[in-house]
């Protein structure tokens, strides 16, 4: 039986750890260079929904104290790390992708991607990448066209394992300009992009408009800050 994340949140909530922290706003941590990703994504999910976010961090620092005990005594290669990550978080804790509900907007939420073991690509990766940086393992996400994996890349070329496929390795040639680690605030702006359309294909305006807002918080070049602020003026008009 795969160990649960109930299990794991009880073990820091015997040391006084899990309990309601307060989470910087996502447009301050947006604003920082030294914003890291799991941070990021809870300020965003909290943004619309009240968010656990000690328990969800705690979650985090157990699946990548799993990834280490794994690696203990092995010889850390790149491949042998790429194995345990997926080995934990694909087949032990069963993380996959959402295929019934694809674009729900709780697959875009961290801590309940966490709960669930569901998710987006993109949030599927952030659990890859934030267990892996728990691990000392060099994985980052990569964004290609129309999906979203992670790479590690401590090897000569880099390899690349797709999370909502319970981290199955990645095969065939990608694009080798598309395969660079993206930074946090990247991987943040895409994660929005999903959110915008999947609060509009449910009526929800309001959300879709906050989550279009928080956008112009994250750094990005002038086109793409243009392409949101027109959007934006759409969205208003949606909802006068």
């Amino acid at each position: 039986m795969c160990p649960t994340f109930d299990v794991l949140a009880a073990d820091a909530s015997m040391l006084g750890i899990l309990r309601w922290m307060q989470l910087p706003r996502f447009e301050d941590l947006a604003g920082s260079a030294d914003a890291t990703l799991d941070l990021l994504a809870l300020a965003l999910a909290a943004a619309f929904r009240p968010v656990e976010a000690a328990r969800a961090l705690a979650t985090l620092d157990g699946l990548g104290a799993e990834v280490v005990r794994v690696l203990d005594g092995s010889a850390r290669t790149p491949r042998a790390e790429a194995l345990a990550l997926s080995h934990v978080l694909g087949t032990v804790h069963g993380f996959t992708g959402d295929t019934e509900q694809y674009d729900r907007p709780e697959n875009s939420m961290l801590d309940r991607v966490l709960e669930r073991q569901r998710g987006l690509p993109i949030l599927l990766s952030v659990v890859y990448v934030e267990a892996a940086r728990r691990a000392d393992v060099p994985l980052a996400g990569v964004g290609l066209p129309g999906h979203y994996v992670v790479a590690h890349f401590g090897a000569i070329e880099p390899l690349l394992l797709d999370p909502f496929s319970g981290g199955a390795e990645v095969t065939g040639d990608a694009p080798a300009a598309l395969v660079r680690p993206w930074s946090p605030h990247e991987t943040a702006m895409r994660m929005l992009n999903n959110l915008v359309p999947a609060f509009r294909r449910r009526g929800d305006l309001t959300r879709a408009l906050r989550a279009a807002e928080m956008r112009l918080a994250v750094p990005a070049d002038t086109d793409e800050h243009n392409r949101v602020r027109a959007e934006l003026v759409a969205l208003r008009a949606g909802l006068n």
